[in-house]
């Protein structure tokens, strides 16, 4: 039969290898648990004590910890200099039609397709405001 310790110890390594192969912080806590488990099953507490000590430890850990581990594991979003094109006026090269999947301007010799903001037709020509980025087109408004 197997011992508190083992199985205590077992549960550890358990929850870590689990934390390792993922990338969100899934278990951690759990590995924090069974290890005050496993430290109370050496301290000779029984196993009601010792699986009241595993939750109560976890939920600790999970309600003081896991806001602070998510906010600093989150990516920052990050600038590009594609952001001072937001706001510029550009020239329509290209009738912008969601219907027809059209519209096109330039901005330093690059084309860039475009949408209208609020689907309105704008025709070749016109003078527009770029208002987003969404993914490799602009979105403008006249």
């Amino acid at each position: 039969m197997i011992s508190n310790e083992m199985f205590w110890l077992a549960a550890v390594v358990i929850f870590a290898v689990a934390e390792a192969t993922t990338q969100g912080l899934v278990s951690i806590w759990f590995a924090g648990g069974a290890l005050a488990g496993l430290i109370a099953a050496m301290l000779g507490a029984s196993i009601t004590v010792q699986t009241v000590i595993f939750i109560a430890v976890s939920a600790i850990l999970i309600l003081a910890l896991r806001k602070i581990a998510v906010k600093s594991f989150r990516n920052p979003k990050s600038h590009t200099n594609l952001d001072r094109i937001v706001g510029q006026k550009v020239i329509i090269s290209e009738e912008v039609d969601l219907l027809k999947k059209t519209g096109k301007v330039t901005i330093n010799d690059v084309e860039w397709k475009v949408k209208s903001e609020d689907g309105e037709v704008i025709p070749e020509g016109d003078a527009v405001t770029v208002t987003a980025i969404e993914g490799v087109k602009l979105v403008v408004k006249r």
